[in-house]
Formats: structure tokens, sequence, C-alpha cells
């Protein structure tokens, strides 16, 4: 199951399977989600850009008889290169977003329930993207550091928003039945604070967002299973 999940996810990034590839993060996370609990499956590597190193971050999400593939791009300082959605309800496609990026504008095209909308954004110094429903791509939050504001561009919600990043430094938390010492980040926005807690190589642990109604775990230790 994981070996095709695996591949699946390569395909949709791009790469060919056997594409030299290094792994950054991998595993799962336990999500709630407005009061259904359902399984994050997801990668994150280190892969080839035109004559640069990149990172592609890839996350398939089931909450019950949803299904939601993400696959996030950006440079080797977290600034994007390119996002995709697709969710599907009971097997049927329900949306599907699609960002590119230009030198110097974001352009954005999504398909969801309430119809399609194309937009266009300029792009700011510093602007991320940041699919705050994909628990694994908060590793960007450890990348942004301490003390940074910038503009973070949130695709599902279809809106741009000034985050500002704090750490409140380390602190024990259990997961899967091991005490360990993870970094707590805590990410502000116009909508509330959301918590972050990583590990000292950044991959992300668990995360808290009451404001979206998110909580996740991870399932095991990086690189346990």
């Amino acid at each position: 199951m994981r070996t095709r999940l695996v591949a699946a996810l390569l395909l949709l990034a791009g790469l060919p399977a056997r594409a030299q590839v290094a792994v950054v993060d991998e595993g799962s996370f336990t999500v709630t989600r407005d009061g259904r609990t359902g399984r994050e499956d997801f990668r994150i590597v280190r892969a080839p850009s035109g004559s640069l190193p990149s990172f592609v971050a890839t996350g398939v999400t089931t909450l019950g008889s949803t299904r939601t593939t993400t696959l996030l791009r950006t440079d080797t300082l977290g600034k994007p290169l390119g996002y995709q959605l697709e969710g599907r309800e009971s097997g049927a496609v329900r949306d599907r977003i699609n960002l590119q990026v230009g030198a110097d504008r974001l352009s954005m095209r999504a398909q969801t329930a309430r119809g399609e909308s194309a937009r266009e954004l300029f792009r700011r110094p510093g602007m991320m993207v940041l699919d705050e429903a994909s628990v694994h791509q908060y590793f960007l939050v450890a990348m942004i550091g301490d003390g940074a504001a910038l503009p973070v561009v949130l695709p599902r919600a279809n809106v741009v928003v000034e985050v500002r990043v704090s750490s409140r430094g380390d602190e024990p938390i259990e997961i899967a039945g091991s005490q360990v010492v993870a970094r707590h980040f805590v990410v502000t926005d116009p909508r509330g604070d959301r918590d972050v807690w990583v590990d000292r190589e950044g991959r992300v642990l668990r995360v808290e967002a009451p404001a979206i109604g998110l909580s996740a775990i991870r399932d095991a230790l990086p690189g346990e299973r």
C-alpha cells in the first residue's frame, strides 16, 4: 500500500519513480478536522528543479469519504514554485486547484462546488504558499523561523494573509508513547493562532489549528514506522 502511494505521489509531482531524490521526511498523521478523524500520508523530497534543488511535498488526506491529494513545490528557502490540489468525495472529483508561479505573479485557477474562478496575485517579498489543512506543509514554519512576518497565500481559502511566526522555545511532547523535546512555534494571522511543534530537523510532529478546526499528531517519530 505504501509503495503504491509513494509511486502515485511521485507521478503527481512529475518525477519519475526512479528519480534521484533525497527523502527529507515521510510518514503519517492522525488528523481530526471539524469533528471527523482520518489520516494524512505524506512525503517531502529534495529533488532537481532545472539546475537548482527544490522541495516537493506531496500528501493524501482521507476523512471519511473525502480524499484530498496535494502537491507543493518550493525552492530550498520555501519560496513557491507551484501548488496543486485534487479533492474527491466518494470517488468523484469535487475540487481542483492549480497555482502556477511566474517571475512576478502567481496565477491560481480553482474549480469547486461554488464554481470556477481564476485569480492573479503579484509576488511580494517573502511571499509563501501554505495549504493550512495539509499538516506536513507546516514544515515551512520552521524554515520561516522566529520573528518573521510575511504574506502567505492560502489556496483553499483563496486569500492572502499577513502571517507572523514566533517561537515558544522547546517543550516536551508525547508521540506514539515516547516523550520527545520539540520546538513550539505559534503562527498568527488575523483569524487566529496555529500551534506547530517540530523536531530539531524541522520535521512536523503536531499541529493544533482551532481557527480551522484542525488537530493532528504524528503516528510515529520520524524515521520510525
